[in-house]
């Protein structure tokens, strides 16, 4: 449905995307996900036809869209701060775009009305200033405003990230269904992990322009591919080549020692010193935790390593500070990388 091949985007002698190459099926929610700067906005606005590419080609549907306008690649965009006209309201932000195309008032107000009977907007606010919605309210006018076009793909580039995180949790599941109501392809553009896990068919993990991995939320998540991914999609702790050296010898094989070795925080079991266990011991301390509702964090400190772990609240037990556990790992969790991967990365799992 969408193919970037092998697309060049530079800033004077900024490269923001070398050779990006990225296939997105019809109908997908997909997903670009990487930090501020990593090229993932750049690639939007290239595919909705607002910066101009160096090298390679765009095809939408089977059609080669580089240098069309983008006022004809039938797209959609939403974007960060939704973009709305303040002097106009509802009904006339909606219409904009079907005016600009010059269509009758009868089907513009048919297709308003339809539009925003989908995005659960009532016809009192159509006729209410942007101002007077809510956010929840504006982006739902924003993507009305987007889908009203029937464009062949929606971009929405950061579309959550002005509003509260109540909001934004309950969005996202509006979102989604929306998406798959209108079966419409999907690119979405977000810094925020939770957002990209809990909504996406596929992501595809950027940094600095180019392309870490792709897969769908569990692949990424569960089997990261390069050590930035590992780093950057949810919490980790990195395992020493001491405290790997302890499992060696309790007779765990195929482990690298000097490769640089994580495991995800909800992976370490804490237990009762001597309690049954599958997977390898180490005697630990509670140096701290941290209550989080339904779940507490553990901070802990081994002969070799200060590590992180989850207790479930209904776990049952839940060990006091400076009492002693044991922690247990299955080496089946773990995940190793070439020694030689970025210092960047490995700092980044110790915040």
């Amino acid at each position: 449905m969408i193919i970037f091949a092998d697309v060049t985007v530079k800033f004077d002698r900024f490269t923001a995307l070398p050779a990006f190459s990225l296939h997105v099926e019809e109908g997908e929610f997909f997903t670009l996900l990487g930090p501020s700067g990593c090229g993932k906005s750049t690639a939007l606005r290239a595919l909705a036809g607002f910066v101009d590419l160096s090298a390679g080609d765009i095809h939408v549907a089977g059609k080669k869209i580089t240098h069309q306008p983008s006022g004809k690649r039938e797209v959609g965009m939403v974007f960060q701060n939704y973009a709305l006209f303040p002097s106009m309201n509802v009904r006339e932000n909606i219409a904009f775009g079907l005016r600009v195309q010059k269509l009758s008032k009868a089907e513009t107000d048919r297709r308003v009305h339809e539009i925003a009977e989908r995005v659960d907007l009532s016809r009192q606010q159509l006729d209410k200033q942007v101002s007077e919605l809510s956010g929840g309210q504006q982006q739902r006018v924003a993507i009305a405003r987007a889908l009203v076009l029937r464009p062949k793909v929606l971009l929405l580039d950061e579309p959550l990230s002005n509003l509260d995180a109540k909001l934004r949790r309950q969005l996202r599941i509006q979102l989604k269904e929306l998406q798959g109501q209108f079966g419409i392809t999907t690119l979405y553009v977000t810094h925020d992990q939770d957002e990209a896990l809990s909504m996406s068919d596929r992501i595809a993990v950027l940094n600095q322009g180019r392309i870490e991995q792709i897969g769908t939320p569990q692949e990424i998540y569960k089997h990261s591919a390069t050590e930035f991914v590992c780093t950057f999609i949810g919490e980790v702790n990195r395992l020493s080549p001491a405290l790997l050296g302890t499992f060696t010898t309790a007779g765990a094989v195929g482990l690298g020692i000097d490769a640089a070795t994580y495991v995800r925080i909800e992976n370490i079991k804490v237990v009762r010193p001597g309690a049954p266990h599958t997977g390898f011991a180490v005697p630990a301390t509670v140096e701290s935790h941290a209550y989080h509702g339904m779940h507490n964090v553990y901070h802990l400190r081994t002969e070799h390593d200060r590590l992180r772990a989850v207790l479930r609240g209904h776990d049952g037990w839940q060990p006091s500070d400076g009492e002693r556990v044991d922690i247990v790992i299955d080496p089946a969790s773990l995940l190793q990388y070439p020694a030689s991967a970025g210092v960047l990365a490995a700092a980044g799992a110790e915040q």
